[in-house]
């Protein structure tokens, strides 16, 4: 993705520019690298601006900026490669020849004036297409799935299976690919030729699509398939749950409301698709990245309940389904991309019980169940099989899932930030990781789960046992009552014994409430209901940190009374509503440090929750299956890498 880079003034000017949407940083050149003085310097030419990549390949990418607002002075741009300068030239373009595949650069462009002197350089980070997959393994995949999946078409599934499905099925504009975080959550072009042209102040999104995909029937991809997937979800008669993720696109009600059967806001123009949105959405990308807006064929069917077969761009499409009972996925012949396909076909049974499933996979019957492995066998299958050993059956693999105890800031005792700070080094976070099985979590102190963009381990409060004397030092016997509430299923009665003992230790007064877990959440998000403390926990919709930080602690969206809140801890501090609020527009690794930063500030200096655990994946393959692969952006495995020995 592109990257926002440079500093001091540099930055700042990076910043005002990535609020307008322009994916540029800024390397200042001093006087005296130029050779000129302070007179002279200020007729140095204005750097261009909107530089983005127009086409990749394995070994190409292709740039082009928009001309220094300076013409008159320009005759021409210097071009660099890794901070070095490759090329003169007087277009506003140029391709970077003999590159390796996968791999990222630094490139940029600088304009050049008639008395010789050279602006400020704009410079991305940008990646070539990914390498050729190996060769097919080739083979069946034989895999369970305990539950149906709640569709296979792609504007309606929504569940974590499906997706999975998706994944290895759908093509998209954007994706993540086939690797373990961190490189997994990194989003990457895959039917774009570069990342959006972005404009008019960060509303504007222009997609330049990438020539020679196909779909399984042959039919080659366009920008159309994209435009049409996205007014699909949109349609009256869809009723999709995509809505939820287009809502800003201009027109977008229209279409939901049926009155409108495409979107205004959405344009096709040869191979370039046009997105306008009604205010900048630095998370656009990545909710372009979801298995809703993945090419689809234009005479797919309008249909509420779904279509079960239908042709794919991707990696494989589904062959057949029969509801309740199998799905078959077969490699797409047409498929010329760099993700993976190993198994000729992948077999879903559907409906088989997790116990019977788990022996099915322990005897080489099966290969893989979708829906996971029983909480009860965790313990016995890392201790026959081991977890996370090279070329290992049993995997134990962090989600991008957070649990944690929601602090209500909003009256005492938890409005005194010392106290809050308290409680995040009284919890014994290691001991309340493993109460639902031996490898069910992973510790944590920090909002972001590590498979998140931007993460950073702070190490700010303990994660192998509480230290109470300096839990005890910060409460200074200060706590008094605390009504606290979990869910009455699972481990959330013996979360909030363990919780309620930790509290006890600094001198709190604790009282429990069971609740249904729906009405634990719906009840406790009502501004002023009656309680202080809150067990909850919160999951990736686009792997994206806004997904965390400001959905959970953005004070600017506090809803009064009868209004639902999911901000459970009803923190708001004014300099970290707007600093949430000036993250949201950036994009690439400027968006990334900034939501970094704040996820490190917010937990030392305000501590408005104390995060507990980031619970793992447990999933477990056959003895004859290689290649395992925790897709983050899915939380389950990769189907594309598994392979038969």
């Amino acid at each position: 993705m592109s990257v926002l880079l440079g500093g001091g003034a540099a930055r700042r000017a990076s910043r005002r520019l990535a609020a307008a949407g322009i994916c540029v940083g800024l390397l200042g050149l001093s006087a005296a690298t130029t050779g000129l003085g302070s007179a002279s310097k200020r007729l140095l030419p204005r750097a261009p601006t909107q530089l983005h990549v127009s086409a990749s390949s394995r070994t190409s990418l292709s740039l082009s900026w928009r001309a220094s607002p300076d013409k008159a002075r320009v005759v021409g741009y210097d071009v660099y490669r890794s901070g070095r300068r490759v090329a003169s030239v007087k277009t506003t373009s140029y391709t970077f020849g003999s590159l390796r595949c996968g791999t990222s650069y630094l490139v940029g462009v600088a304009a050049r004036g008639a008395t010789g002197g050279v602006s400020r350089r704009a410079t991305l980070l940008d990646t070539t297409d990914g390498c050729p997959p190996s060769a097919p393994s080739g083979g069946t995949l034989r895999v369970n799935a305990s539950r149906d999946f709640d569709s296979t078409d792609p504007s309606l599934a929504y569940s974590t299976s499906s997706w999975q499905l998706e994944y290895a099925t759908g093509l998209k504009l954007y994706n993540y690919p086939d690797k373990p975080a961190p490189a997994g959550s990194t989003l990457v072009h895959e039917a774009a030729a570069g990342f959006p042209l972005i404009s008019d102040g960060g509303t504007n999104y222009t997609i330049t699509i990438k020539p020679g995909f196909r779909f399984s029937d042959g039919t080659p991809v366009t920008a159309a398939n994209f435009a049409f997937a996205i007014n699909r979800a949109l349609q009256k008669g869809m009723q999709s749950p995509a809505i939820l993720f287009m809502d800003g696109i201009v027109g977008a009600s229209a279409v939901v409301s049926g009155k409108a059967s495409t979107a205004l806001g959405v344009h096709v123009h040869g191979d370039k698709l046009v997105i306008q949105l009604e205010e900048p959405d630095g998370a656009f990308t990545a909710k372009l990245a979801t298995p809703f807006f993945q090419a689809l064929e234009t005479d797919l069917p309008i249909d509420p309940q779904g279509v079960s077969v239908y042709a794919s761009a991707g990696p494989y499409y589904i062959a057949a389904r029969e509801k309740g009972s199998r799905v078959t996925l077969k490699r797409n012949p047409y498929y010329a991309g760099s993700r993976p396909a190993n198994a000729d076909t992948i077999q879903i049974n559907v409906g088989v019980p997790p116990a019977q499933s788990l022996q099915q996979v322990k005897s080489g019957e099966a290969d893989y169940d979708m829906t996971g492995v029983p909480a009860s066998s965790d313990a016995d299958l890392g201790a026959t099989y081991g977890v996370n050993t090279p070329d290992g059956q049993y995997h134990a693999t962090p989600l991008n899932t957070v649990w944690y105890l929601a602090l209500n800031t909003s009256r005492a005792p938890f409005n005194n930030v010392n106290l809050r700070k308290a409680v995040n080094f009284a919890l014994d976070r290691a001991a309340l990781s493993t109460v639902e099985s031996a490898h069910a979590a992973t510790p944590t102190d920090q909002i972001l789960p590590p498979g998140i963009q931007g993460f950073r381990d702070a190490r700010i409060y303990p994660l192998g046992g509480p230290d109470y004397a300096r839990a005890r030092a910060l409460a200074g016997g200060s706590c008094g009552t605390v009504k606290l509430w979990s869910f009455n299923t699972s481990f959330g009665p013996a979360w909030a014994s363990m919780v309620k003992s930790s509290l006890e230790q600094i001198g709190c007064t604790v009282e429990v409430t069971l609740l249904d877990r729906v009405r634990e959440f719906t009840d406790a998000g009502r501004k002023g209901a009656d309680f202080d403390a809150v067990i909850n926990g919160w999951g990736q919709v686009e792997v994206d940190p806004f997904d965390f930080l400001d959905t959970l602690l953005n004070g600017n969206d506090i809803l009064e009374y009868p209004g639902h809140n999911i901000n459970l801890s009803y923190f708001s501090n004014s300099d970290i509503n707007a600093k949430l609020t000036r993250a949201n527009p950036l994009t690439g690794a400027a968006r990334y440090r900034a939501y970094g930063n704040l996820d490190v500030e917010i937990m030392t200096e305000h501590a408005p929750v104390v995060p507990i655990a980031n619970p793992n994946a447990l999933e477990f393959n056959s003895a004859r299956v290689r290649g395992y692969v925790l897709q983050p952006s899915i939380g389950k495995a990769d189907l594309n890498t598994l392979f038969v020995k």
